[in-house]
């Protein structure tokens, strides 16, 4: 899948759950269930315990139509070993030019963080496919609607904070994807392994977004 497709994916639903957890049990049955909202994307941070190992048995286990991407990745050599592992996207917290070479080089979607219009430039001259603005609330909705007047066409990503209660204000002002926490969506469902009460609420993510992309 080229990198035009797996943003596609990403920004279908236009919210990408992103495990960051140590308790690992219910991780493969919890990001199926997830899929099942008709989220096409999950994040695994590379802080979780053998990360690398859980997205290998993710891209062998769960449904080829939900992509895998690693977290939390902030230089070169750690992507290759992500992509090696079979992860499909790369997202850092930061701008690490290192990381945004790599992703290039092996032709999968870079996700920056960036949160000033300097680090936004930079990181779309170095490349970047998708701007992660984080923590997003520290800058606000405005900020999104704001950045795209220099940088149109920037797809923009909310991350930190993010709620099915306050980001429609940021869907409405151009933010194209939206994160949550995966492993919270229902923390007790998460650690209980109760799955259809996963979906239920990974679907209302999916519907918060959907309700603010029509009203936009």
């Amino acid at each position: 899948m080229n990198k035009q497709a797996v943003i596609e994916r990403m920004t279908g639903s236009g919210v990408l759950p992103v495990f960051r957890t140590n308790d690992v049990t219910h991780l493969l049955p919890a990001s199926r269930a997830i899929g099942e909202a008709g989220i096409g994307c999950i994040e695994y941070t590379l802080t979780m315990p053998d990360a690398l190992e859980l997205i290998r048995k993710a891209r062998r286990e769960l449904p080829k139509s939900l992509l895998v991407g690693a977290g939390t990745v902030l230089d070169g050599r750690t992507v290759e070993k992500a992509v090696k592992a079979g992860a499909q996207f790369i997202a850092s917290p930061g701008c690490s030019p290192a990381m945004i070479r790599a992703c290039k080089a092996l032709g999968v979607p870079s996700v920056v963080g960036a949160i000033t219009p300097t680090e936004v430039m930079n990181a779309l001259k170095l490349g970047a496919d998708v701007i992660k603005v984080f923590p997003a609330p520290s800058v606000g909705s405005g900020f999104f609607a704001e950045i795209q007047g220099p940088f149109p066409g920037v797809v923009l990503m909310a991350a930190g904070g993010m709620s099915p209660a306050n980001l429609g204000e940021y869907v409405a002002k151009g933010a194209r994807i939206i994160t949550c926490l995966a492993n919270g969506l229902d923390a007790e469902a998460y650690q209980t392994g109760r799955l259809r009460d996963i979906t239920r609420a990974a679907e209302r993510w999916v519907e918060a977004v959907r309700r603010a992309r029509s009203a936009a």
